[in-house]
């Protein structure tokens, strides 16, 4: 029998795939029996270590016995990354010897212990990964597979459209499948003016989304950023500040020592990514010593007026700053007076 492992940030995207999981395995059973009779669903995300323990140890003991009604059953546990290790020690004894006659589906939302992963690893457990990728070109992918799988159609402009309006909170695509699959049915390719109007609001962003847009001058994009931040409820006016302090305050750190390549700029910056470094010292390059002391400027200035030092709102301040930054960010490349990184000497 299987063993599926779903994990994922986003409980409803783990729940919606754990769902997709158990529904494909009861339909290749081709059992006459009732759902009900098959299927058991236990929840290890319970509030307390005495509901946790029991709930696995109740699903591991399902898994065990043998359907009265079928030769196959399947259980499902949810929501181990809750659970500790103790408590998940009975399902490491049954990873070791698993039942011929049960598939087993587990949901983790967060990271695993080693140890227990180690089991899954060893069990030959198939671990499905619900988390969108970061990268567009990713993305694009991860989305057109998720069409394809329910039969439905987008054109280009529409996928698009559909990807920028839900930003990072992908979790809602699922339903927006559902609700468009109930309109239009699969047999034609959905446009943008097809789709626009269950759109919706518009989901989250990253706080990269927002420091990209502003590191390349784009004012409208950025604005866009910053206001879906905000009207989403996901950030404080002073957090979004707080990105913005951050941000600058990274490239005031490489702003002085002598930088030769992004390892450099990680040692200074902190962090393990070098595709961030090599973005940090390319906005260096283009704003150099002067953008960054403007930016820090106009970061105090509409601090103090964000607690009370203008009567303008907290949305206009904040949109103030964010087109500044943007002429800031949007500079030409360093004068020769300002400082220039030297090439690396053997």
């Amino acid at each position: 029998m299987t063993i599926h492992l779903i994990t994922g940030s986003d409980p409803r995207l783990v729940s919606d795939k754990v769902t997709e999981i158990t529904r494909e395995l009861i339909k290749a059973m081709d059992s006459q029996e009732s759902r009900s009779t098959i299927l058991e669903t236990h929840d290890a995300g319970a509030p307390s270590s005495d509901l946790r323990e029991n709930a696995i140890r109740q699903a591991i003991a399902s898994a065990e016995t043998m359907s009265l009604f079928g030769e196959e059953r399947v259980v499902v546990i949810r929501e181990i990354a809750e659970a500790t290790v103790n408590e998940l020690a009975i399902l490491v004894k049954y990873l070791d010897q698993p039942a011929d006659s049960t598939h087993l589906v587990v949901s983790a939302t967060g990271k695993l212990p080693k140890s227990i992963s180690d089991a899954f690893k060893r069990s030959g457990t198939t671990v499905i990964s619900t988390e969108p990728p970061a990268r567009r070109q990713e993305l694009v992918t991860w989305f057109l597979e998720k069409f394809a799988e329910s039969e439905l159609s987008v054109d280009a402009v529409a996928l698009n459209n559909i990807i920028d309006w839900l930003g990072e909170d992908q979790a809602r695509l699922p339903g927006l499948i559902d609700t468009l699959v109930s309109a239009y049915g699969t047999s034609k390719k959905l446009t943008a003016q097809d789709v626009a109007v269950f759109l919706g609001d518009a989901g989250g962003v990253k706080p990269w989304d927002l420091t990209d847009a502003v590191d390349a001058g784009d004012s409208k994009l950025a604005l866009e950023m910053l206001r879906r931040m905000l009207r989403s409820g996901d950030f404080h006016p002073l957090q979004v500040m707080a990105i913005l302090h951050t941000h600058y305050l990274k490239l005031m750190r490489i702003d002085g020592p002598e930088i030769h390549s992004a390892a450099d700029v990680l040692t200074l910056i902190g962090g393990k990514s070098e595709f961030q470094a090599k973005k940090y010292l390319t906005q260096y390059r283009r704003i150099g010593t002067s953008g960054i002391s403007q930016a820090i400027q106009l970061l105090a200035r509409a601090d103090v007026d964000l607690r009370g030092g203008k009567d303008l709102g907290e949305e206009l301040t904040m949109e103030i700053l964010v087109a500044r930054l943007c002429r800031v960010g949007g500079a030409t490349k360093l004068s020769s007076s300002k400082r220039t990184f030297s090439p690396k000497r053997n």
